[in-house]
């Protein structure tokens, strides 16, 4: 569902997901999220593209 809504925001928008960067914020209640693999870290700039790839692809929960 994520995606799916990124995706539509993109294309309504006619955003590039290339050149929009996320930057990879810490809660400071949990410093560290389970359940990833996209080993995202507090302070890490990423595109939505990758985001996405990371995402979709490896089951990354952190990019989503």
């Amino acid at each position: 569902m994520t995606a799916s809504v990124i995706m539509k925001m993109i294309e309504k928008h006619g955003l590039n997901p290339d050149k929009i960067e996320v930057r990879i914020l810490q809660l400071s209640t949990t410093p560290f999220l389970g359940g990833t693999s996209a080993e995202l870290l507090p302070k890490d700039k990423l595109s939505v593209t990758e985001l996405m790839y990371g995402m979709m692809l490896p089951s990354g929960n952190d990019a989503a």
